[in-house]
């Protein structure tokens, strides 16, 4: 490998962008390692032993909170997968055509 050759722009915006891609991959997982917090404390609620007013309402706070958990790893790995391909739609938002036009490229 030649180490005088610096990186051209499209493998930079490749690099970027696979750097984001993990970097929502760690967040998916963050949010894997919390579900099950999640899922039990839902779980303690909705077998409605005691049928109070407090007790409906932390049900539904925590299916909230699972629903929303859920919804965010979800996003966070659609995000990553979109993100690792690097097609020409990302390339086009890490680095406009505008910026691209001016240096040269």
């Amino acid at each position: 490998m030649n180490q005088d050759k610096p990186i051209t722009r499209r493998e930079g915006v490749i690099l970027g962008s696979r750097i984001l891609a993990i970097l929502l991959l760690v967040n998916a997982f963050v949010g894997l390692s919390t579900l099950p917090e999640a899922v039990y404390s839902f779980r303690h609620y909705a077998d409605g032993i005691a049928s109070t007013s407090g007790s409906e309402y932390l049900r539904h706070h925590y299916l909230m909170i699972l629903g929303f958990l859920i919804t965010r790893i979800i996003g966070y790995l659609l995000m990553a997968s979109w993100l690792f391909r690097c097609g020409p739609d990302i390339e086009e938002w890490l680095l406009p055509a505008h910026m691209r036009d001016e240096s040269g490229e």
